[in-house]
């Protein structure tokens, strides 16, 4: 047996977490399922697990406030993180303190030394000691990436929620739709409960073919019913769909838990619910638009939110990764402004474009920038309105500098 690692603070756990690598991937689920086997928590609690390409953080975010109105201890696991991996596990929204953190990875490590977990397991497992120990009613999971391998795999779901599927990560989850869908469809359960927002055709088949074989009852918004005059504070009509799809997933999990759905709490959860980086307009001596649009289906939703706002960025600044296909989103970006697009890189990220590349395939109207600061120090008087879009990790080095936009 290995000897157990101990962590004496934060600083020493987060170097830790930095070393195993963000972006490690072994898709098995042998080394979660050792830790749930040896953890003993498994019935602690009921879970919604959320699914999907585009949308899930912000659906478990207004599935996090719904329940709270209920009055419930809700305990939220989401990815990635903008400025400390603190932001992926909350209770009632709340972030747990360093200390507690440090006392999570240590518990993990005794009771499974041996797994080698890597990053984003060491942290599904953190959240699941953490729900368990502070005694959550509730804890909603989003999957970090596809569903047949993720890690978050390994629960057992009282309610399983699909959001948009689309073409994302297809080096990993396959090249179509189709395949995509059939990795994220193996997130259902047996005899399970599961809903799905609207889908391409392809992924709606591939869900309801799944759906038969697993004798999973899946339903679709429409079915479950809709909730009228929901309000979410997220800006665009696709939030008006995500905060349907949290709604009638939470009508769902009231009739299996026997609780009277409450249409007025309903409506004051959604309209509490808030995530940074989704459509998020925000005032820092010129006018940010900050959104983590990253694909196509993403762009397309920004696209109809900037429309229905009436809003036109003077210049884009865009980072994006590099397996990423870069011809419909390059189309987008110059329909979505007359000005130039900043080509940003990302510092310290392996997977990130580099920005002298990515800048000569945007074309002639395309600029580039080392980093953010640099960005940002290109813009002129003009650039009133500046729209910073196409990674996380882009969004993550703006807030760093200013971490008041992290909250509502």
């Amino acid at each position: 047996m290995k000897k157990v690692l101990k962590f004496k603070n934060f600083v020493e756990f987060s170097s830790y977490l930095d070393s195993l690598g963000l972006f490690h991937m072994d898709m098995t689920l042998g080394r979660m399922e050792e830790f749930v086997r040896n953890w003993g928590g498994r019935e602690s609690f009921p879970a919604i697990h959320v699914v999907g390409t585009n949308g899930k953080g912000s659906t478990s975010s207004y599935l996090t406030s719904i329940a709270c109105e209920y009055g419930l201890k809700v305990g939220t696991y989401t990815s990635p993180h903008f400025v400390t991996p603190r932001e992926r596990i909350t209770i009632n929204g709340s972030m747990l303190s360093e200390e507690e953190w440090c006392a999570l990875a240590n518990q993990v490590m005794e009771i499974a030394p041996d797994a080698g977990l890597t990053y984003f397991e060491l942290l599904t497992c953190m959240a699941l000691a953490a729900f368990k120990n502070n005694g959550v009613d509730l804890a909603v999971m989003e999957a970090g990436l596809g569903g047949r391998f993720d890690a978050t795999n390994t629960i057992d779901p009282g309610l399983t929620v699909f959001t948009p599927i689309g073409l994302d990560h297809e080096k990993v989850l396959g090249s179509t739709i189709e395949l995509i869908a059939a990795d994220k469809a193996d997130a259902m359960r047996k005899n399970g409960i599961a809903i799905t927002a609207g889908q391409a055709l392809e992924a709606e088949e591939v869900l309801r073919k799944r759906a038969g074989e697993l004798g999973c009852r899946l339903h679709s918004i429409d079915e479950s019913g809709r909730v009228a005059d929901l309000t979410p504070t997220l800006a665009g009509e696709h939030q008006k769909e995500n905060a349907q799809l949290a709604a009638s997933a939470w009508r769902l999990f009231c009739e299996k838990a026997d609780v009277r759905f409450d249409e007025e709490k309903v409506r004051t959860g959604v309209a509490k619910g808030f995530i940074a980086g989704r459509l998020q307009i925000v005032n820092a001596g010129r006018t940010f638009i900050l959104d983590g649009a990253h694909n196509t289906h993403a762009f397309d939703a920004l696209e109809a939110g900037l429309q229905s706002s009436g809003l036109k960025p003077d210049t884009i600044i865009f980072a994006c990764m590099k397996d990423k296909t870069l011809g419909p989103v390059r189309d987008a970006l110059f329909r979505l402004t007359d000005g130039s697009v900043i080509a940003c890189g990302i510092k310290d990220n392996e997977r990130a474009y580099p920005f002298k590349d990515l800048a000569a395939v945007l074309g002639e109207r395309a600029k580039a920038a080392e980093d953010i600061d640099e960005a940002l120090a290109m813009l002129n008087s003009g650039d009133r309105t500046v729209l910073i879009c196409g990674s996380l990790y882009l969004l993550a080095a703006f807030y760093t500098r200013y971490p008041e936009f992290l909250e509502k």
